[in-house]
C-alpha cells in the first residue's frame, strides 16, 4: 500500500516537472546550508582539538615576550646587551611555589647557521630539558629522543626535523650525520617528522616559519653558545641576553590546570619590572575556542532555518494549489471506496517524496560547497555519514509539517462537493 502510494506520488510530481523544482528549491537551498554548516562545524571542531591537543592540555606555557621600545628598562648595560624574558630565578620560583605543576620544562634558543659543505641555512638551536618533545607530542620518526644522559654529560648530540635534510638535499643516513651548527657539530641522533603545525601553535611554541628548528640538549646549548647571542638576520651589533626563552610547566591534572596559571602568574609578576613574558593555557584557549564555535551553531542553523520555513512555505503552498485542482479525483476516490486516512496519506507521501527528493539534491550541493570551500579557502570541512542522515531527515521532517494541513484539507471534503467540482 505505501509503495503503491510512493509510486503514485512520483507520478504526479513527475506531470509538473517544472514547477516541482521551483517548490523543491526552497528545501535544496536549506539542506545544502545544513550540510555546509554540520561540515563546517565539524571541520572546526576536529581542527581546534587538533590545535589544541599539539600544545596539550595540562600544559601552561610561558614564553619570554621582547617588551615595545617605550617599555624597555634602561640598565647600566644597555647599549652592549639588552636583557629581557624569563630567567632561571623564575624557573625555580615556579618550582618553589606552585605545587600543582609536576613538571617545569625550560628551553633557551640560539640562532645559528647550520652547514651543509659550502650551503647554509638559518636554524633555531632550541636547547631543551629531558622531556620536552614527548610532552609536545614530537615523537621522532627515526632514531630516538633526547635523554637526561644527553644533558647531564652535555653530548653534542641533536633532532632534527626532515624538511631540514631534504631541503638541503643530504642523502645519506641522517644517523650518522654530524651536522654544522654555528662553530659546534652535533651528532644527529633522531629525525621529525614533517608534522604540519598551525600557526598559532607555532607563535606559541616559539616556532620560527623561516628557520629551522634543531633540538639540542638544554645544558650542552647553554655551554656551547652562552646565554648572550646577536641574531643572525640583523646587521645590528646589538646583543641581547635572555636567559629562558620557554618554560612548560605541566600541571598535576586537567582540573589544576586554571588554579596553576593563576599561581603561576602570581608567582612570576613579583620578579618582573616590565611585561617580557607571556603565559599561555591551552585549556583556556579551548574554552575560547569552544565559546566562539557554540555561537556559530547557533547562527547557522537559524540561516538555514529560515531558507527551510520558505520551503516548507513553497510546499504548503503548491500543495494547496494541487488539492484544488484535483478536487475531482479526490470526490472519484472516496466515492469508489478510499477513506479519509487514505487521502491523508496520499499527499503527505507526495510532499515527503518532494521534500526527499530536494533533500537529496540539497545534500549533494551542500557536499559540492564544502568540496569548493575546502579547496578556495583554509577551512576544511568534514562530511560525516550522520551529517547526510541528519540533512535527509530534516529534509523529511520539513515535508511532513508543511503537508499535514493540505493532506488533512482534502481528506475532510465532502465526496459529494468534490465530485460536482468543474
Amino acid at each position: 500500500m505505501i509503495g503503491e502510494l510512493f509510486v503514485e506520488g512520483l507520478r504526479n510530481l513527475s506531470r509538473h516537472k517544472l514547477r516541482s523544482l521551483l517548490t523543491a528549491l526552497g528545501i535544496i537551498f536549506g539542506i545544502a546550508s545544513v550540510m555546509a554548516m554540520v561540515s563546517t562545524g565539524e571541520g572546526a571542531r576536529r581542527a581546534i582539538l587538533a590545535e589544541i591537543d599539539q600544545l596539550g592540555t595540562r600544559n601552561i606555557i610561558v614564553n619570554s615576550l621582547e617588551p615595545p621600545a617605550e617599555q624597555r628598562t634602561l640598565k647600566e648595560d644597555e647599549v652592549r646587551v639588552r636583557r629581557y624574558g624569563l630567567t632561571f630565578r623564575d624557573l625555580q620560583q615556579i618550582r618553589e611555589t606552585v605545587p600543582v605543576v609536576s613538571n617545569t620544562l625550560a628551553v633557551h634558543d640560539e640562532q645559528r647557521w647550520v652547514w651543509f659543505g659550502s650551503r647554509r641555512f638559518a636554524a633555531k638551536v632550541r636547547g631543551v630539558s629531558t622531556g620536552y618533545l614527548e610532552t609536545l607530542n614530537l615523537e621522532p620518526a627515526l632514531g630516538r629522543s633526547l635523554t637526561d644522559v644527553d644533558n647531564e654529560q652535555r653530548r653534542r648530540v641533536c633532532v632534527v626535523r626532515a624538511r631540514l635534510l631534504r631541503d638541503a638535499g643530504y642523502v645519506g643516513d641522517p644517523l650518522q650525520l654530524d651536522l654544522k651548527v654555528g662553530d659546534e657539530y652535533l651528532q644527529v641522533v633522531g629525525v621529525l617528522d614533517d608534522v604540519e603545525i598551525q600557526s598559532s601553535n607555532r607563535a606559541v611554541l616559539g616556532i620560527d616559519q623561516r628557520a629551522f628548528e634543531v633540538y639540542a640538549p638544554f645544558d650542552t646549548v647553554v655551554h656551547r653558545f652562552g646565554l648572550t647571542s646577536k641574531p643572525i638576520s640583523q646587521q645590528s651589533a646589538e646583543l641581547t641576553r635572555v636567559e629562558l626563552h620557554q618554560i612548560v610547566c605541566e600541571a598535576a591534572s586537567s582540573e589544576a590546570v586554571i588554579d596553576a596559571a593563576r599561581c603561576i602568574r602570581t608567582a612570576i609578576a613579583s620578579l618582573h619590572d616590565e611585561q617580557d613574558y607571556q603565559i599561555v593555557v591551552p585549556l583556556e584557549l579551548l574554552a575560547s575556542m569552544e565559546r566562539t564555535q557554540r555561537v556559530f551553531n547557533i547562527v547557522l542553523p537559524i540561516i538555514a532555518g529560515i531558507s527551510l520555513l520558505v520551503g516548507g512555505i513553497g510546499i504548503l503552498n503548491i500543495m494547496l494549489a494541487s488539492i484544488t485542482e484535483r478536487t475531482r479525483e479526490i470526490g472519484i476516490r472516496r466515492a469508489i471506496g478510499a477513506t479519509q486516512a487514505d487521502i491523508t496519506a496520499q499527499f503527505l507521501i507526495e510532499t515527503v517524496v518532494l521534500a526527499a527528493v530536494g533533500g537529496v539534491c540539497g545534500v549533494a550541493l551542500g557536499t559540492a560547497g564544502a568540496l569548493v570551500l575546502e579547496r578556495f579557502t583554509e577551512w576544511q570541512p568534514v562530511i560525516t555519514g550522520w551529517a547526510i542522515a541528519l540533512s535527509l531527515g530534516i529534509a523529511c521532517t520539513t515535508g511532513v509539517v508543511f503537508g499535514l494541513y493540505p493532506a488533512r484539507r482534502a481528506a475532510r471534503m465532502r465526496p459529494i462537493e468534490a465530485l460536482r467540482h468543474e
